[in-house]
């Protein structure tokens, strides 16, 4: 609310303008009469300049810090990710942070990305770019910018597609028997639905359907609505069902979530469940190698070796400790898990689809087209088996083809 001082001879007006920012002038008005009356008009047209009955004023000396703190404080509390915040201050405020959003060209954010694609990755700089996009976006709804979006100038990056990965059907059960026993319930839902991590901990009891043998997804974590922001129904496999019955026993009759905490409580959305499931893989052996550490102090030695059989440290002769390195899965390739195996088993796309609810087949398509060589393998081997019965020359396979640079002619 409005109020008014006298200093210096002079009756002071403080209110806070259309940006929410407290601002503080001197007026002309000898009594304080004067100064309530006009302190109450400008408080009526910063209200109209917020409700966008009247223009707003261009703020021109604004810092591009400043405007991320004012984004942030408006959109951040409705984003489902809270990482983006401290990544971009990490990344852009150094360069960008204490000029004016003036003073920030096209041409100067082309300079800056230039620098950053040589150590973040494509999607990375994508998310930087579209941080900026949005953040000038906004600061023009707000007044506090005049012009066009210098972000909207820069490119995307185009990211390289990679083959999902997953776990083999064997792998899953090793994974699955060597998770702690508190979050195998979790795990075994993961990989029988596919469900997100967020959907998995805001799932609540009133979701599942055991009569029926169905799970409702309808929120991840602490929003009422899902990624794609629509509720499906998914059906509870044979093998899920003692799993869930197991998380309903564990969770407290006074929690709503079945995943939960002891007390009952939600977990966190960042809760480390991808070091649990690359914890249980080192365990299971799903590895690429391992890693022999020497543990006496001031030795360092360490060496990556393909197996685990003890050795001893060649500077000190003390026995090497190993650490298993997992293969580089993430707690969102159990996901992926679920499709590969779903389309391995020869389940249509479209089903596999609805499994995972996808909005359109060509996502699962576009996604898991190629989940392996050996399908690709068996795929042509396939059109071998149709063809074989005709061919009359079959080269020797223990034939070997001609060294390079050589004539076939004698």
């Amino acid at each position: 609310m409005a109020s008014v001082y006298e200093k210096q001879g002079k009756w002071w007006v403080k209110f806070k303008d259309a940006h929410g920012k407290w601002r503080t002038i001197p007026t002309t008005v000898d009594t304080k009469t004067g100064a309530l009356r006009l302190a109450r008009d400008l408080e009526q047209k910063a209200e109209r300049q917020r409700l966008g009955l009247e223009p707003m004023p261009v703020v021109e000396n604004i810092t591009f810090d400043e405007l991320m703190n004012r984004w942030w404080g408006e959109h951040g509390p409705l984003l489902r990710s809270k990482t983006i915040q401290p990544f971009a201050k990490r990344h852009l405020s150094p360069v960008l942070g204490k000029k004016l959003l003036k003073e920030i060209s096209a041409s100067e954010l082309e300079i800056l990305f230039n620098g950053l694609r040589q150590s973040l990755s494509p999607q990375s700089c994508n998310h930087l770019r579209s941080y900026i996009r949005r953040a000038f976006a906004y600061a023009s709804r707000r007044g506090l910018w005049r012009g066009d979006n210098p972000a909207a100038a820069l490119k995307k990056q185009r990211i390289p597609k990679k083959k999902p990965e997953y776990l083999r059907p064997d792998e899953v059960a090793a994974v699955l028997e060597r998770v702690p026993a508190k979050w195998q319930p979790l795990f075994a839902t993961a990989f029988f639905t596919g469900m997100r991590k967020g959907e998995l901990l805001g799932l609540k009891k009133e979701d599942l359907d055991l009569r029926n043998g169905t799970i409702t997804v309808r929120r991840s974590n602490n929003f009422d609505t899902t990624k794609g922001a629509h509720e499906d129904e998914l059906p509870i496999a044979n093998e899920l069902r003692p799993f869930l019955v197991t998380a309903l026993k564990a969770s407290p009759v006074t929690s709503e979530f079945v995943f939960c905490r002891p007390d009952g409580r939600q977990y966190p959305s960042d809760v480390q469940l991808q070091r649990v499931l690359r914890h249980a893989m080192g365990q299971a052996g799903i590895v690429v190698g391992y890693q022999h550490v020497c543990r006496r102090q001031g030795c360092g030695h360490q060496e990556r070796r393909e197996d685990a059989a003890p050795t001893r440290c060649p500077r000190c002769n003390m026995k090497l400790w190993v650490n298993p390195i997992p293969r580089n899965l993430r707690f969102h390739d159990t996901r992926h898990t679920t499709a590969a195996l779903l389309l391995k088993a020869q389940v249509p796309l479209a089903v596999v689809q609805k499994v995972l609810r996808h909005t359109d087949p060509a996502i699962t398509a576009n996604v898991y087209g190629n989940i392996g060589m050996e399908d690709l393998r068996d795929a042509v081997n396939v059109l071998g088996d149709k063809v074989r019965p005709h061919l009359r020359v079959v080269p020797d396979e223990a034939s070997e083809p001609p060294a390079q640079g050589t004539s076939r002619r004698s």
